[in-house]
This record gives structure tokens, sequence and C-alpha cells, in this order.
């Protein structure tokens, strides 16, 4: 009759060949792309919706983020994200963002980040991408377009108001000019 010990190894290891086999499929198998994610959310806080109109989902931590989606976070809410960089990006409460175009080649450190601000605020603090390619990092807000320059940065904007708010605010009669 065969010990007790001998009993116990017998019963262990198809469970340990089964960890090894598994750990060893995990080794030979190259890292899985990032689904063309741009990059992830680390913390969501309240209301926060990624895409547009009736597309919107609430992304919660660990979800990905992918050029041309929009984030949009409520009164009192919050989100940060780190693309795939390393630049972290918050946005604050009331805030309205497109990342409308972002590559990066971790291999050549090349690409570019285009940032459309809509309304609200942001702080980025820029990873690779401003460090090897400034001028191709940019922040878009409705009146303006800044080229990145530092590596830790607020850009806050304004709702810009619709055209129908000039036409009945702004207009003056000029008839006075006319002959």
């Amino acid at each position: 009759m065969p010990s007790p010990t001998v009993c116990r190894l017998v019963r262990a290891l198809p469970i340990a060949a089964l960890t090894l086999s598994a750990a060893l499929a995990n080794a030979q198998t190259p890292a899985a792309p990032m689904d063309g994610r741009a990059g992830t959310f680390k913390q969501v806080q309240g209301e926060v919706f990624l895409g547009k109109d009736s597309r919107r989902a609430a992304p919660q931590p660990g979800d990905g983020l992918r050029a041309g989606e929009r984030i949009v976070t409520g009164k009192n809410s919050a989100a940060s994200l780190v693309l795939k960089d390393g630049t972290v990006l918050t946005l604050g409460p009331d805030t309205t963002a497109d990342l409308s175009q972002f590559q990066f080649d971790s291999t050549t450190q090349d690409g570019n980040l285009l940032l459309d601000l809509l309304q609200g605020s942001v702080r980025v603090v820029t990873g690779l991408l401003s460090k090897v390619n400034p001028e191709r990092f940019k922040v878009k807000t409705p009146t303006a377009v800044v080229g990145v320059r530092g590596t830790d940065f607020i850009v806050e904007a304004e709702p810009t108001p619709p055209l129908r708010f000039f036409i009945t605010h702004d207009w003056r009669d000029h008839s006075r000019l006319r002959r």
C-alpha cells in the first residue's frame, strides 16, 4: 500500500499539470493588443458617459477609450484616464470632450493627439507623445487651439452659445449707418 504522502502527490499532480500548462500557454502567447484602445479609464466618479446621444454608455474603471469617442461628465462628476503613451487626462464636472485623434506607436514613439474640449475643464499630464513630438499634441477649445509645450496643465472652456443667442441679444439697429 502506498504511503499517504504518495497518495496526496498523485492527487495533486493533475492540478499542478493544468496550472503549469496554462502558465506555459500564456507565456508563449504574445501580449494581446489593446483592442484598438487609445486609453483606459482609471477612475470614474458620478455621472460619466462615453459616446454620443443614444449610444452613450457609463464607463467603469478598466474600460477602454478609442479615438473619436466623446466623454461627458455630469454635475459633481469626474473621470480620469490614461492613454497608451502615458498621458493622464482628468476631466472635471460638466465637461464634454472628444478624443478627436489619437495615434501612438510605442516602438517609434511616433503619433499625434487632438483633444477637442467642447466645455468644462481638463487637467493634462503629458506622456511620451508630447515629449517626443510636442507639435503633434494639441488641445482645441471653441475659441482656441493650444499647442502643448508643458508637462502638466489645465484647460477650461465655456460652452459656445448658439447663434440664435447672438442674433437676439447682440443685434443692434445700424440703420443710421446706411445712406
